[in-house]
């Protein structure tokens, strides 16, 4: 059965939802404690999705959604865009490979594109503001791949369920 327009392709709204949820959830203000601990829900959604849809959710999405980050946070213009374009850029490469991973390793994979997303993002910062980068910075990369068993769980329920093909 053919799809509106020919395409074959469903689920382009919820998608979205799901990435709008994402920014609002990481503009949300957390108490003072959780600041250097808040997870990056944004980079969790476009990780999820772009292992989920490698052909539909890709770099340019990862691009436009950092570039919202950008205009959200009222950051330097790219700043985001090429963090959260890496992740994807990453979930695309690694997106056959982590299929086969239990959800732990897949925890520590998060883990490490987290923390990559994070070193872009603070090196831009770092050369435009001229800081100090510290490593408590880092605890939101553990806290991001601990919530990915939820995250991946959720998703991939609303995507069978809605059936986002």
């Amino acid at each position: 059965m053919r799809q509106r327009g020919g395409h074959g392709r469903r689920g382009s709204g919820v998608i979205v939802f799901t990435v709008v949820i994402a920014l609002l959830l990481n503009l949300a203000p957390y108490p003072d404690w959780m600041q250097n601990v808040r997870p990056d829900w944004v980079t969790l959604v476009l990780f999820y999705w772009c292992l989920a849809l490698p052909t539909r959710v890709g770099v340019g999405c990862g691009w436009v959604i950092g570039i919202v980050l950008d205009v959200l946070y009222y950051s330097v213009l790219g700043q985001h865009a090429i963090g959260k374009a890496f992740v994807a850029l990453i979930a695309l490469i690694v997106h056959r490979r982590m299929r086969m991973y239990h959800l732990w390793q897949q925890c520590v994979v998060i883990f490490f594109v987290a923390s990559a997303d994070i070193a872009c993002t603070l090196w831009i910062y770092h050369i435009t503001n001229n800081t100090e980068i510290k490593a408590v910075y880092w605890l939101s990369a553990l806290t991001t791949a601990l919530l990915w068993p939820v995250i991946y769980t959720v998703l991939r329920f609303i995507r069978q369920r809605i059936g986002v093909s």
